[in-house]
């Protein structure tokens, strides 16, 4: 199972927030909030930083925020359970849950709040349920084979909402130059992207939602994955996670900011958020994996294969 820390890393791995263009030194003023909670694990760091000012690389290190007081609230339960967080030693803008034991509860409501000598930031999520693969069709498979993986799930369900949301990832569980498909070598020789064996260690897919996915007549649902998504031969790790409506907004609004759009310089919108007093991301996931091992072809063996 990933750890939380991991699983944000591999969803959210930069959190970018735009500022008014027409305030040159509004961004240095703007705290930055980053917090994933995932339903059946330890409760998860949260990390408060300053926005970097425009043209600068961001630290988080650097800009992180000392001396808040950050505490997260579950609001579902008949008496309302107050976890609070302390300052993470030697890491500054980092704050742990001060009970390393409490679990995030699926369906459960959480409230974040935290306050600094500027004000108060305040969000809230309400967690996705759990849900688990049920099978996948292959345990072992043909890069590019006839044969696809097919991975059937049970349901993941958020109040108010008649569909789930999700992203596919793959994480690459023996990542080595050796072992990397041709499709992927090719882009890591060619520098597509400035791509590294550690950027195409994990790759993901577009937000999906369940009307993208077959469902099956005892409401499970299964998708085909894609051969696309391997980079490595040997062993994978196919995700699927499940997104709570902050994580679904605050994504699908992201691929503006890195570029994804037609927005001239200086029109980019903010990111959809859901922050009072500050942006970034509180938000909640749900999420289950599959172990999938690839081989090559025979006739493609690459020569270091015995």
């Amino acid at each position: 199972m990933w750890k939380t820390t991991q699983t944000i890393a591999l969803l959210f791995p930069v959190i970018l927030v735009a500022c008014d263009a027409t305030d040159p030194g509004s961004e240095v003023d703007t705290y930055v909030v980053e917090a994933i909670l995932e339903a059946g694990e330890p409760l998860p760091d949260v990390r408060l930083t300053r926005a970097a000012p425009l043209g600068e690389t961001y630290n988080s290190g650097r800009l992180g925020i000392a001396g808040a007081i950050v505490t997260l609230r579950l609001l579902t339960n008949a008496a309302e359970t107050v976890y609070t967080y302390a300052g993470a030693p030697g890491s500054r803008g980092v704050y742990l849950p001060r009970d390393p034991d409490a679990i995030t509860q699926p369906l459960g409501t959480y409230q974040l709040d935290i306050a600094t000598e500027r004000g108060t930031i305040t969000g809230q999520t309400t967690v996705p349920d759990t849900f688990r693969v049920l099978r996948g069709s292959l345990e072992t498979g043909v890069y590019q084979g006839e044969e696809q993986l097919e991975i059937t799930h049970s349901p993941s369900r958020s109040p108010n909402r008649l569909r789930s949301y999700v992203i596919i990832t793959t994480e690459a569980l023996d990542p080595t130059e050796e072992n990397l498909t041709p499709l992927a070598k090719d882009i890591l020789e060619q520098s597509v992207g400035d791509a590294t064996i550690e950027s195409l260690r994990v790759s993901g897919s577009p937000i999906l939602n369940e009307d993208n996915i077959v469902e099956n007549a005892d409401g499970s649902f299964t998708f085909r994955y894609p051969w696309i998504g391997i980079n490595f031969y040997g062993r994978n790790r196919i995700g699927i996670n499940a997104l709570d409506d902050n994580a679904y907004d605050f994504l699908r609004s992201q691929s503006v900011q890195q570029g994804g759009s037609t927005f001239a310089p200086g029109e980019i919108p903010n990111p959809l958020e859901s922050l009072q007093g500050g942006h970034g991301l509180f938000g909640s996931i749900a999420r289950a994996s599959y172990d999938f091992v690839v081989t090559a072809a025979p006739a493609t063996t690459r020569a270091s294969s015995p």
